[in-house]
């Protein structure tokens, strides 16, 4: 046989070359999958037929990861039954399409936060169904879904009540929170005793560096996620779906935390959605929110008297939900730099024991349980803002000096009817406070209402007006006690007849105040009025 000549000597030498480099890369392909570890529960002796508890199997495979340095644990497509288990450093925890890991419905499968060396996070003393502490390099991912069984420990027919205010200072009295008004809304009451309670779904305590993505979860007995002491965390494309009526069961919430980016979320909560508590450098966008208390809650500092700042939420819907936006300060320590932009507000009155009325936007500074005192709210930021609401946006301090340098920027606020306004409105609600006469309390109800606000300014503001609104509802802009008001731009829609006996902006004992632009559709009403009397 006559072999052909290699009449290109050169490229037999490249082609040599190239088959090298390929062999070599080929091996360290397989080197690198090599070292990266997959744990299947299932080969740990977990079973998906949503009848066993896999709570030791589960956490075999994960001390199993963990004892190899790391790597994924896989919870394959069925139905995992279980307790609380404990991440640990190094690992991705990944669910399949299919997959369902469901919390376990007996109490005592859950363990208490002591066993784990904090305590704090959630309502109750337990754990849910993921813990992890002093840990780092966490991310759970996947198509799967998370569900934590909320209904199975709650009295679904039965509601929550609560002595947190005096029915004797609303404007309704005896008759407030009447069942004859409705009970649709909740809160219903949860099974056995607050400490028997499941704990939070998910609770990562001084940890770093952690990711949740694209994963679903739903049903949570208490709050869903919670972050205590943490840093470095990006949660990325998920949905949390609980029942509405579960008191507490919050979406995500940042206690003394920082470094937190929250993006592309779709969050429904039987409280709030977004919450952050003494925690700095936060940034949520692209989420759409759906809650029974606040879509985006910053405060309360029931734990500690530390501060937050440097804030940032953009790009977000709040829709059908109780409070849009609420800052509140009850404790020592200040909440300062926040920036809220290009949000759709949909809040209306609900039923129940909820706290809120209604608010588009609430912002507070008044003593909560047991303090005397509080801290500041400054430097906060509205702009671009389109709100639908029962009641109006309130400002509210118990002295001056507690809240400084507000502002509005393009903001429409059309405040519309309500089917709860006899059983419900015309009243603020502050609660928690010390003083139980602040916790619900009978007042008039303009459309953006600031008392005891310092440095308040507001330009290109719209309010529309919904017709026949109870006679509670009165001035467009109503500030009063205030260190200086700058308003650029008010232009009020009356929405018909038989609102000329208030004016558009109402101003009382302000020391500087600076106004124009001051329109409205009623041309035969008092565009500003000014009572510096007592």
């Amino acid at each position: 046989m006559k072999f052909m000549q290699n009449i290109y000597p050169g490229k037999s030498i490249q082609l040599l070359a190239v088959c090298i480099l390929f062999f070599t890369a080929t091996q360290a392909q397989l080197s690198i999958s090599s070292k990266i570890s997959v744990y299947n529960i299932i080969d740990y002796g977990a079973v998906g037929d949503g009848k066993i508890s896999n709570t030791a199997a589960i956490q075999k495979a994960i001390n199993d990861c963990h004892k190899h340095g790391g790597g994924t644990i896989v919870i394959p497509a069925g139905s995992f039954i279980t307790g609380t288990v404990r991440l640990f450093s190094n690992m991705n925890l990944y669910l399949e399409a299919g997959a369902i890991l469901t919390g376990s419905t007996q109490n005592n499968d859950y363990l208490y936060q002591k066993d784990f060396g904090f305590s704090g996070p959630g309502a109750g003393i337990k754990t849910g169904i993921l813990v992890a502490h002093h840990e780092q390099n966490i991310s759970i991912s996947g198509q799967g879904i998370v569900t934590g069984n909320g209904t199975s420990f709650m009295y679904m027919d039965s509601l929550q009540y609560g002595m947190d205010f005096a029915p004797k200072y609303t404007r309704q009295k005896d008759n407030y929170m009447n069942p004859k008004y409705g009970r649709d809304d909740g809160p219903v009451l949860w099974k056995g005793t607050y400490e028997e309670r499941p704990g939070v779904m998910f609770i990562f305590s001084d940890c770093k560096n952690i990711t949740i993505r694209d994963i679903r979860l739903e049903e949570s007995p208490n709050w869903t996620i919670a972050f205590l002491n943490s840093e470095d965390i990006k949660i990325n494309g998920i949905s949390i779906l609980n029942n509405m009526n579960i008191p507490n069961s919050d979406g995500i919430d940042m206690y003394d935390s920082k470094n937190i980016t929250i993006s592309n979320c779709n969050i429904q909560a039987g409280d709030d959605a977004i919450a952050v508590v003494s925690s700095s450098n936060i940034t949520a966008s692209n989420c759409i929110l759906h809650s029974r208390s606040s879509g985006i809650r910053i405060g309360y500092n029931v734990f500690n008297h530390n501060n937050s700042g440097n804030l940032l939420f953009n790009n977000i819907s709040i829709y059908d939900s109780n409070r849009g936006i609420g800052i509140y300060q009850r404790q020592k320590g200040d909440m300062e730099n926040m920036v809220f932009s290009n949000i759709t507000i949909s809040t209306r009155l609900h039923s129940g024991q909820w706290w809120g009325h209604g608010e588009p936007i609430h912002i507070s500074s008044v003593p909560g349980l047991g303090s005397k005192e509080t801290g500041c709210i400054r430097h906060v930021r509205f702009s671009n803002i389109i709100a639908s609401s029962e009641s109006g946006i309130l400002v509210y301090a118990a002295s001056g000096g507690l809240i400084d340098d507000i502002s509005f920027d393009n903001i429409t606020l059309s405040i519309k009817q309500s089917s709860l306004a006899e059983g419900y409105g015309g009243n603020f609600d502050l609660r928690p406070t010390n003083d139980i006469a602040l916790g619900i309390f009978e007042h008039s109800i303009p459309a953006i209402y600031s008392e005891n606000a310092d440095n308040v300014f507001m330009k290109d503001v719209h309010i529309n007006w919904a017709k026949g609104l109870p006679s509670y509802f009165t001035h467009s802009v109503e500030c009063r006690n205030f260190e200086s008001v700058i308003i650029d731009g008010l232009h009020e829609n009356i929405g018909g007849k038989g609102r000329n006996k208030v004016s558009t902006l109402y101003l009382h004992k302000g020391k500087t105040s600076i106004v124009k632009g001051i329109t409205s559709t009623d041309k035969n009403k008092r565009l500003v009025i000014k009572d510096d009397k007592g």
